[in-house]
């Protein structure tokens, strides 16, 4: 069967990174499943799978530009402590996850330096301006269920009956 938007697709694959770095898929493939047509998956990903079918095996190269962009030079900021006091506590070379909890958001950013006084943090995503080097076997491809549809559709607003909006 082909891949087609409103199918459901499992997939097994490895990505590497020019130099080899295996970023996913070590020692063994791994394991995705995604419904086709509701991002679900890098969109360059997804237009490579379109048309392929169950079985097939595939290798090919996402650019930076289509993966998770080209690394941008205004997301490496240098912060003082004076304004970002956690930075004291932070360790240059290392991944950090922050949750702004008053945005309800939540920030990955690299601590590239730090010195006496402050320190200086890329906001790129990890795999900004790296090229993704895919190894892709297609295990199944089938049509969604009308079930598995109506979960994924979004509601549109005349759709939805609330109790205050009966007057």
């Amino acid at each position: 069967m082909e891949i087609l938007k409103d199918h459901f697709v499992v997939i097994e694959y490895t990505v590497r990174l020019d130099d080899g770095t295996v970023i996913k898929g070590d020692p063994e493939p791994a394991s995705m499943n995604f419904a086709v047509g509701y991002d679900q998956l890098l969109p360059a990903l997804e237009s490579r799978l379109l048309g392929k079918k169950e079985g097939e095996k595939l290798s090919f190269t996402i650019p930076a530009k289509e993966a998770f962009g080209e690394k941008d030079p205004q997301q490496i900021r240098r912060k003082s402590y004076e304004e970002f006091p956690q930075g004291r506590n932070l360790e240059a070379g290392k991944w950090v996850v922050a949750t702004n909890d008053s945005l309800g958001a939540q920030y990955t950013y690299y601590v590239l330096e730090k010195d006496d006084e402050g320190v200086v943090l890329d906001y790129n995503h990890p795999l900004a301006g790296k090229d993704l080097h895919y190894q892709v076997k297609i295990v199944s491809v089938r049509p969604l269920l009308p079930e598995e549809l109506a979960e994924l559709r979004p509601c549109k607003t005349g759709d939805l009956t609330r109790p205050e909006d009966l007057g």
